[in-house]
C-alpha cells in the first residue's frame, strides 16, 4: 500500500462556510486601483476577494476591535438633533441635523488620553509632554523624515527587509540611502521588526544605538508590534534612561507607536510618537497637519486604553493560536521554515519556493482569506506572511491548503460524497480532507484486528474503505480507528474524513443499557487529555429519522481507495 489514490469531494464544513470575525463584503475585482506614491500594502487584498471570509494579510490583534472602544466610538454618533427650521425664502419647515461629534473640529490637545498613553508605555504620566500623536504612525513616520537633520537615511543593516513606510517617507525626502549608519542623519529601526519577526531585547538595541549612531543623528525606532511581548513589554523596549543619556550625546531617539495594529482599529488611523524632549515634540508640533487625529479615533483610543482584559486575553491568546497554526502548517509542509517570536502577531514563512508561495497566495484568495505574499512591496517571492487568527477562522483556509497539498500529491479524481443513511441532517457537517496528526483517538486499538484490517484489503481487487468519522468541533475520531491506523501504515497523510455535530441527540456513545458509564465528556475529555480508553470502550450508534439505531458507520461513505 503506497498512496491514497482517490480522495473523496471534501465539501468545506458548513462553519468555515460563513465569515466569522469579519463581516460578509462583495468586492468588485475591477474596481481596484494603483495607488501613486503609496507602498504596496498588503491591506488592499481583501478587495480582491469575492466574498471575505477573515483576513490573514494584516498584523492586527486576532481578538478584532476593543468592544468597550466601539462602544465609545458608537456614543458619539447616538442621539444626532433633527430640527426643524422655517425657510424664509420657500416658506416652510426644513429639517437640519445636528450631531456634535461630527460637525465640530476635534481637540487640538486631549489632555486625559496623553497621560492614559504616557502612563501604558513609560508608567509615567509626565511624559505625555513628549508625546505626539498623527493619523496613523504612517504620517508621522513621513513628518519625521521631513523634519530630521539634512542628510542620508540607514535601515536596519541586521535585517533583510523591514516595514517600507520608512523608506518610502525618507525618499519623498529627498533622502539618499547609506548601507553605513554612521554616516545617516536618520536611523530607521523597527523593533520587532515587521515582517520578518527579528527582535533586539533592550540590551541589545540600546548597544547597537550606542555604537552605530553618530552625534547630531535622529534614531526613529518603531516598537508598535512590542506591546504583543507581554505585560512586561515596558522593560524589554527602550529606556526612557537610556533616551535620555543619549540626549547629552546629541543623539536623538524618537519611539513610534501604532495603535492601530494591537487594538485592531486600521480603519479609524491613530499612532503616536514618544520624542526625546519636549522641545523635539514642539518643533514637530509646528509643521504637523493641525486637526489630523479625529474625534473618534481619540475616543476608541481612550476607551482600549482603559481596557486591561482585553491586553491580558491578548498576550494569552496570540502565542497559543500562533503555536496552533505553526503547528498545524509544519505538519503539511514540513520543510518550510517559520520565522518570529512565539508572541508576534504575524507568522513569516520562507516555502522555499517562489511557485509555492505564489500558488498559496492564489489558494488564500480563492477561499477569502488572504494573506501577504512578500513578493508584493518586500521583493521576497518564496515567502508569505499570515496574521495570527482564531482557531476557528483559520479552519477555513487549513481546509483551502489542505486540499491544495491534496491535489499537489495527485491522490485522484475526486467524488462526490454522500450517504445512503435516513438521518437528520443537522447529524452531518460535511466531509473535509484532514491531516492524520491533527486527529485525536479516543480509544485504543486491537493489534491483532488491526492486522487483519490491513490483510483483508491486501486481498481486495479495488481497495475501497469507508472515511473515519470524527467531531466536528475536537477531530477526535469517533469510529474508525483501525482504519486509521491502516492509512498510517500506508503512509499517508491528508485524508477525507465525515465530521459530525457529535452533541446531536441522535448520536448515542453506546446501545442503551450498555456501558451507561461512558459518556460523550469522557470521550471528548479522554481524546483532548491523550488519555485512549481500552479498545471498543465505545460503538456509536445514530438514530434515524424512523427512530432506528444505526451503527455510526453507515454515515461513512466509501470514499477512501488505498492501492499498493
Amino acid at each position: 500500500m503506497a498512496s491514497l489514490v482517490k480522495a473523496g469531494r471534501a465539501a468545506i464544513v458548513r462553519r468555515a462556510s460563513f465569515p466569522v470575525k469579519c463581516p460578509v463584503w462583495t468586492f468588485a475585482r475591477s474596481h481596484s486601483r494603483r495607488f501613486f506614491g503609496a507602498e504596496t500594502h498588503g491591506g488592499d487584498d481583501i478587495h480582491k476577494v469575492d466574498r471575505l471570509v477573515c483576513d490573514f494579510s494584516v498584523t492586527t490583534n486576532a481578538l478584532g476591535p476593543v468592544p468597550a472602544a466601539v462602544e465609545a466610538v458608537k456614543q458619539l454618533l447616538e442621539g444626532p438633533e433633527t430640527l426643524q427650521t422655517w425657510n424664509m425664502h420657500l416658506g416652510a419647515d426644513q429639517k437640519v441635523t445636528s450631531s456634535p461629534a461630527i460637525e465640530h473640529y476635534p481637540q487640538r490637545a486631549d489632555q486625559p488620553l496623553e497621560n492614559l498613553v504616557a502612563t501604558f508605555l513609560r508608567g509615567d504620566p509626565n511624559e505625555a509632554q513628549k508625546l505626539i500623536f498623527g493619523n496613523g504612525a504612517s504620517e508621522l513616520i513621513d513628518l519625521l523624515a521631513r523634519a530630521a537633520p539634512q542628510g542620508k537615511f540607514c535601515l536596519n543593516p541586521q535585517t533583510e527587509v523591514q516595514y517600507r513606510e520608512y523608506q518610502r517617507a525618507c525618499t519623498n525626502a529627498g533622502r539618499g540611502t547609506t548601507d553605513n549608519p554612521t554616516e545617516a542623519s536618520i536611523i530607521c529601526l523597527v523593533n520587532p521588526n515587521n515582517p520578518t519577526g527579528d527582535f533586539m531585547e533592550r540590551e541589545e538595541i540600546e548597544g547597537w544605538i550606542s555604537s552605530n549612531a553618530a552625534p547630531g543623528s535622529w534614531v526613529l525606532v518603531d516598537e508598535s508590534m512590542l506591546f504583543w511581548a507581554g505585560p512586561d513589554f515596558q522593560q524589554r523596549g527602550v529606556s526612557s534612561h537610556f533616551v535620555d543619556s543619549m540626549v547629552k550625546k546629541h543623539i536623538h531617539i524618537f519611539l513610534v507607536q501604532s495603535w492601530t495594529k494591537i487594538f485592531a482599529c486600521t480603519g479609524l488611523r491613530i499612532g503616536t510618537v514618544l520624542c526625546p524632549t519636549q522641545e523635539k515634540r514642539d518643533s514637530l508640533l509646528a509643521m504637523q497637519v493641525p486637526w489630523s487625529v479625529t474625534a473618534f479615533a481619540r475616543a476608541y483610543l481612550r476607551a482600549a486604553m482603559e481596557d486591561r482584559s482585553y491586553l491580558e486575553r491578548t498576550w494569552a491568546e496570540t502565542p497559543a493560536w500562533r503555536l496552533h497554526m505553526v503547528t498545524r502548517l509544519k505538519r503539511l509542509h514540513p520543510t518550510w521554515q517559520f520565522l518570529g517570536k512565539p508572541w508576534l502577531s504575524w507568522i513569516w514563512i520562507d516555502t522555499g519556493s517562489t511557485d509555492d508561495a505564489k500558488d498559496v497566495y492564489r489558494t488564500a484568495l480563492h477561499c477569502g482569506c488572504p494573506i501577504r505574499h512578500a513578493a508584493s512591496g518586500y521583493d521576497k517571492p518564496s515567502i508569505v506572511r499570515l496574521a495570527v487568527r482564531r482557531p476557528y477562522d483559520f479552519s477555513v483556509l487549513y481546509q483551502a491548503l489542505l486540499r491544495r497539498q491534496s491535489n499537489a500529491a495527485s491522490l485522484g479524481k475526486q467524488m462526490t460524497f454522500g450517504t445512503s443513511a435516513d438521518v437528520n441532517p443537522d447529524v452531518i457537517e460535511g466531509v473535509r480532507l484532514v491531516h492524520i496528526d491533527d486527529l485525536r483517538p479516543h480509544e485504543e486499538v486491537l493489534t491483532d484486528r488491526a492486522e487483519k484490517l490491513q490483510e483483508y484489503v491486501r486481498d481486495l481487487p479495488v481497495k475501497i474503505l469507508p472515511a473515519i468519522i470524527i467531531d466536528s468541533q475536537y477531530d477526535v475520531v469517533i469510529d474508525g480507528h483501525h482504519r486509521l491506523e491502516l492509512f498510517k501504515a500506508a503512509g499517508l497523510t491528508i485524508i477525507p474524513a465525515v465530521s459530525v455535530n457529535y452533541e446531536h441527540p441522535d448520536i448515542l456513545v453506546n446501545p442503551p443499557g450498555m456501558r451507561p458509564d461512558v459518556c460523550k465528556e469522557q470521550v471528548i475529555g479522554s481524546a483532548v487529555r491523550g488519555q485512549t480508553m481500552e479498545p471498543k470502550t465505545t460503538q456509536h450508534l445514530v438514530r434515524s429519522r424512523g427512530g432506528a439505531l444505526l451503527p455510526i458507520i453507515v454515515l461513512a461513505p466509501q470514499i477512501a481507495e488505498v492501492a499498493k
